[in-house]
Parts: C-alpha cells; sequence; structure tokens
C-alpha cells in the first residue's frame, strides 16, 4: 500500500488529507521459456500466485510439477521464469485458451467446454450451518486493509474443524484465490478437505478453480452466477452466496450442511 496527499470534499470544504491507496505490479510469468502472459496483481504473495494459478487452472497436479522457479523484480514488474514436467504434452491446450482475452468471468461456452473433461468431487464433509454464521467473526480482523482503502478482494481457506488456514487479498477476486490456494500447495498441499470463503461474488471460473484444486465447499457474501450454480450442482461443489447475517442461500449441495 502507498500513502499519497489528496483533497478531499467534505461537508462543503477543500480539505488537505493523507489517503491510504492499493498498490500493483505487471507480473511476468514465462513457462518453460516457450510461453508467456502477464497479470495485474497486488505485488504481495507472488510465488504463491504463480503456484496457485498453475495448479487451479490444470497446469500443474502437485508442487513439485515446477522444477524451477526464479523471480526478480523492477520496480512495478515482476517477472517470474518456471520449468514444468511434461509441458509439452500441455502447451498445445495453454495456447488454446490462454491467449484469448476473455472478460474477468471468463466465457461460458468455454467453461463449459473445459468442464466436460473434469469429474464431480466426491467429499464425505459436513459443516455445520453455525459454522457458516460464524465465519464473518473469524475474518473481521483480516480485512483491514479493505477497510483502509476499499480496493482489496480477499480469499480464505479454512479446515474441516472451520480452522483459518491461510488467507490473501489482491486487488482482482480470482488472483486472491490463486494466492490462497498456492499458499497451501506449497506447504501442507492438502486442499480436499478445506472451505473456501471469498469476498466477491462467485463466477464459473472460481467454480473451475475449486474442482481443479478438489475444494468441496465455495462460500460467499456475495452473489453466485448462473453459470457457476449450474457447474457446482454437476460436479457436486457446496456453494453458498449471501452470507450476511444469520443467513445465507444454499444452491447446491445442500446435503453437506448440517443444522
Amino acid at each position: 500500500m502507498k500513502k499519497i496527499e489528496i483533497v478531499q470534499f467534505k461537508d462543503q470544504r477543500m480539505n488537505n488529507i493523507e489517503d491510504t491507496v492499493a498498490e500493483e505490479c505487471i507480473l511476468n510469468l514465462k513457462i518453460n521459456s516457450e510461453i508467456s502472459f502477464d497479470v495485474i496483481v497486488t505485488p504481495e504473495m507472488i510465488k504463491e500466485f504463480v503456484y496457485g494459478n498453475l495448479y487451479t487452472e490444470g497446469f500443474i497436479r502437485a508442487k513439485e510439477d515446477i522444477v524451477e522457479y526464479s523471480q526478480q523484480a523492477k520496480e512495478n514488474l515482476v517477472q517470474v521464469a518456471v520449468e514444468i514436467t511434461e509441458f509439452s504434452k500441455r502447451k498445445d491446450f495453454f495456447r488454446k485458451n490462454y491467449n484469448i482475452v476473455w472478460t474477468e468471468c471468463g466465457s461460458g461456452s468455454e467453461i463449459r467446454r473445459l468442464s466436460d473433461q473434469m469429474k464431480p468431487l466426491i467429499s464425505k464433509l459436513q459443516i455445520k450451518a453455525q459454522d457458516i454464521l460464524d465465519i464473518s467473526g473469524k475474518i473481521k480482523d483480516k480485512i483491514i486493509l479493505f477497510k483502509q482503502t476499499g480496493a482489496f478482494h480477499y480469499a480464505f481457506l479454512f479446515d474441516k474443524n472451520m480452522t483459518l488456514e491461510n488467507h490473501a487479498y489482491d486487488i482482482g477476486r480470482h488472483n486472491a484465490v490463486d494466492k490462497v490456494v498456492g499458499g497451501v500447495l506449497l506447504n501442507s498441499g492438502i486442499l480436499d478437505d478445506k472451505i473456501l470463503f471469498i469476498t466477491g461474488r462467485i463466477s464459473s471460473d472460481i467454480v473451475m478453480k475449486c474442482l481443479r484444486a478438489k475444494i468441496p465447499f465455495v462460500i460467499s457474501r456475495g452473489a453466485p452466477l448462473a453459470t457457476a450454480v449450474e457447474l457446482a450442482k454437476k460436479y457436486k461443489i457446496c456453494l453458498i452466496g449471501f452470507l450476511r447475517g444469520k443467513r445465507f442461500n444454499i444452491y447446491s449441495n445442500h446435503e453437506a450442511i448440517i443444522q
């Protein structure tokens, strides 16, 4: 974050004040010296983002698939180079789907096509309704940067006992998810017993990230989109939206929630 001097109009007066704004950087990621792409991210947790992004987009299946990692930064540019095992088998998929500029929420038809290659999750994990209601209280001291800037999205991963295991923030919803997944991937590597809570809306590509990471729950205080609900139902992901106060809406796999 960065502090700057601004002029604020308030109560019919101009005032000189100090404000806090979020910072961003350009991340250039190069894979096996063959393919590269740029992403705008906040400059924290870069390695976690890279691992999480490549994992939730299906280009690696474990952290060990990345055999070399290097990172260097200069001003607002971060350059990362990775070497991935068996990349020759995956680069055609990468070229077909990554060199296309989608909207932030992706292409619905493309996501449906890609999801046809996936299998439903098999999870016996159940969580109590009260534990879901308690999430807001558990994260309130973790979102201070949003209160200061109004600029960040957050992602949280809880374990099966609803203990907070990792959290991340970024100016992009998807980036925050990649960072929090990457953080767990680099440590325990276990994601199939986790509950993902995000502060933004749930789009179809967020559900796809959960599917690839085998995360059986995705919860938000915001709204889900129609394709996200469709995919969650198809692949047995428990999708919960509008977690606010003492209520929430269950859009799929309601059997995973117990009173």
